[in-house]
């Protein structure tokens, strides 16, 4: 068995481990089916339909990047990638299987998409890291874990960072001689330039625009949650906003298991918490948005993980392991 095999199978058995446990302890003092019941039907109506245009935007988002490198690529291509993306994303640590979108374009520089892909994921995480930051400070001010001069510290050198990224993402032509220099000390510099060099068919302003697609994205993530918690102890949508970033922000640093599942259930019942709303209301609205969000669109795109091994001129014909060691 590979490595990659094992890992899989790993993530698997602590994602099992990890629910398992949790729905045992919340079920003992919080029913989590009845807790289930009591989501009113068309609130569950509208969640499940928010899934369309969560990934219409990360169509329109990625075919932007791309059509800036590429002017011919076509809608099919784009949406096929996103979601072969997402299909291998969810059978690899952090997700970084996602990165696997240029092997859907066999006659085009495959270096090329995977940097702005790199571009795409990093947006992605820079709006996660500063709202989940900004979030991780409020929360602090209710149940203050972190106090004193270290609180300080951590605060002023992660807000500095932050906001030397942002410069970059807002500034391509930044982004691409910052990408050359920290390349430029490695012989096998000329091998990956290609993928640096994708950042110089991006124009001041495209950053903001990239970044106004990612928050998008991520307030409908938001907004699904709120649907279904907001009926629990009349918890606000900033409240929301606070606790779903907050734990998309921990469920970064923890890339333990399988899609996330049972680290994501783990931190919504923790975050939540703090508002008191019912750890079996956020048990069930966290599973949901695995189902929905990641587990769905990574079955449809299973389709397109076959389509790409009969491409022509495809990794797959050229070294058949590059896919398969991705796959349990």
């Amino acid at each position: 068995m590979t490595k990659n095999k094992w890992i899989y199978w790993i993530k698997l058995l602590v994602s099992l481990i990890l629910l398992v446990i949790i729905y045992r302890k919340v079920n003992n003092h919080d029913a989590i089916l009845e807790a289930f019941q009591a989501t009113r039907w068309w609130h569950l109506a509208i969640f499940i339909s928010l899934v369309i245009p969560n990934y219409f935007l990360q169509f329109l988002k990625w075919r932007f990047l791309l059509r800036r490198r590429f002017h011919d690529v076509e809608n099919k291509a784009v949406f096929g990638s996103l979601l072969f993306g997402s299909t291998l994303g969810l059978i690899t640590p952090g997700r970084l299987g996602e990165l696997g979108r240029g092997l859907f374009f066999p006659n085009k520089d495959r270096l090329a998409i995977t940097g702005l892909n790199v571009l795409d994921k990093f947006a992605n995480q820079l709006l996660v890291f500063t709202l989940g930051g900004i979030s991780l400070v409020v929360i602090n001010y209710q149940i203050e874990f972190l106090q004193g001069s270290s609180y300080w510290a951590i605060l002023v050198a992660g807000g500095l960072l932050l906001i030397g990224i942002w410069s970059l993402v807002l500034q391509p032509t930044l982004l691409s001689k910052f990408g050359r220099r920290l390349l430029g000390g490695f012989s096998w510099r000329k091998k990956l330039l290609p993928l640096v060099n994708a950042f110089d068919s991006l124009r001041t302003g495209d950053g903001l625009i990239v970044m106004g697609y990612t928050a998008l994205i991520y307030s409908l993530i938001v907004c699904q949650y709120h649907l279904l918690l907001h009926s629990f102890n009349g918890i606000t949508f900033w409240q929301s906003c606070v606790a779903v970033m907050a734990m998309l922000f921990i469920k970064t640093l923890l890339p333990i298991s399988f899609g996330d599942l049972g680290t994501r259930e783990m931190l919504a019942i923790f975050f939540y918490g703090i508002f008191h709303v019912s750890e079996a209301a956020a048990f069930n609205a966290s599973i949901l948005i695995f189902l929905i969000n990641v587990l769905l669109p990574a079955l449809v795109g299973l389709y397109y993980v076959f389509q790409v091994r009969d491409l022509p001129g495809s990794a797959t014909e050229e070294d058949p392991n590059i896919i398969a060691s991705e796959n349990p």
